[in-house]
């Protein structure tokens, strides 16, 4: 096994705020290069039919789950070759209510540079839980791409009926995950038997009715992750009936318990088999490698992916894979906290060295402490 490894800072993170950027030939490129002539992307929200919007539930009570939620997916739902959009919305919290209902978002791809809402008629536009992630996958390879809505504390299936429509199937297929705050979803073919099967990341242990209350200068503050205890993965095996079994105890991803945020699926060693690296927030990474007998096999502290090069586990947000040069790249959010007086643990040693290099601008000017945002790339 090679790994390579880099880091580059990350501009975009987390937003509420909801912005269609775009370069596409229906643009009038002239207008814009003129109006803008240093800029690489447009902000066509508006011209494009987007409006809707997030709705995170903040209240008083400063529940964490209020600074999360709002995922997106791209997918041609209806076959005719063009990217459609879906939305996921939060929710309202005892004290954070909406004024208006909280709805989900299925824009069509009109073709000409315009989107139609499409959400209601669908069938995809309520939850009966507070969204967070959506996975986009044919679970019933029927042809037709299918929706896992994550979220707390369930989530939903939603089954492409190939009209236009969708029917939840959560309950029926065995994949509502109840009881837990899932925070995203990939759906592989682990055991390369022909079907999708979906791995969820938890990421800890929350409560509406619990919740902890933290203080900044004697003010009400949101508490920080390490407050609360993690979770472990679900793992559901896709049994090919429409229904699956979960499997995260024999498969081993049972045990590896912590505040998992981001997954990724990709075949880190070229064995054929799919692989997992998992993106954490103050808990160690995970990759995870497919031992080809439905179990996995943790080899982040191996690939120094696990920690810092303080020994320190970052705050991993997510996390994607891409291909540009004949290697696959593994990137990660991360949310790096500096300090001037840092005292480092030992750092892990294996067979594919990690080197994490802070870039000497960053300083602030009286300040204890900070935190950047950076994005790592890992090689194969």
């Amino acid at each position: 096994m090679r790994f390579r490894f880099s880091k580059g800072p990350c501009r975009l993170f987390l937003s509420l705020a909801v912005g269609l950027i775009w370069v596409s030939p229906f643009l009038d490129r002239s207008v814009s290069a003129s109006q803008h002539p240093n800029e690489i992307f447009t902000d066509i929200t508006a011209q494009a039919g987007i409006t809707w919007q997030q709705f995170s539930g903040e209240s008083p009570d400063r529940f964490l789950i209020e600074t999360m939620g709002g995922g997106v997916a791209f997918l041609d739902f209806d076959s005719d070759g063009l990217q459609d959009i879906f939305f996921v919305n939060g929710g309202e919290t005892p004290h954070g209510k909406s004024p208006v209902p909280v709805r989900n978002a299925l824009y069509h791809n009109l073709g000409n540079g315009k989107f139609e809402n499409v959400t209601a008629q669908a069938g995809v536009d309520r939850l009966g839980f507070y969204g967070m992630g959506v996975a986009v996958g044919d679970f019933d390879n029927d042809g037709f791409p299918d929706l896992y809505v994550t979220g707390y504390p369930a989530s939903a299936l939603f089954h492409n009926n190939g009209n236009g429509t969708f029917t939840e199937v959560a309950d029926r297929a065995g994949v509502k995950n109840t009881g837990r705050w899932a925070a995203s979803a990939a759906w592989f073919d682990y055991d390369r038997d022909g079907r999708l099967d979906l791995v969820v990341t938890n990421y800890v242990r929350f409560s509406f009715e619990n919740p902890k209350k933290c203080e900044v200068n004697g003010m009400r503050s949101y508490c920080e992750q390490v407050a609360y205890q993690g979770m472990p993965l679900t793992l559901y095996h896709n049994n090919g009936d429409g229904t699956f079994t979960d499997v995260s105890a024999t498969s081993g991803l049972e045990k590896f318990t912590g505040r998992a945020l981001g997954v990724v699926a990709i075949d880190v060693d070229d064995d054929g088999w799919a692989d997992l690296f998992v993106a954490r927030d103050a808990s160690p990474n995970l990759l995870l490698i497919n031992k080809h007998n439905g179990t996995f096999e943790d080899a982040a502290l191996d690939a120094e992916v696990a920690y810092d090069q303080n020994g320190m586990a970052r705050a991993g947000m997510g996390v994607d894979d891409e291909d540009i040069d004949g290697w696959s790249r593994i990137s990660m959010i991360n949310i790096i906290h500096y300090s001037r007086d840092p005292t480092p643990s030992p750092t892990k040693t294996g067979r594919a060295p990690l080197i994490w290099q802070a870039s000497p601008s960053l300083t602030l000017a009286g300040a204890q402490s900070f935190s950047i945002m950076t994005t790592t790339a890992i090689s194969t």
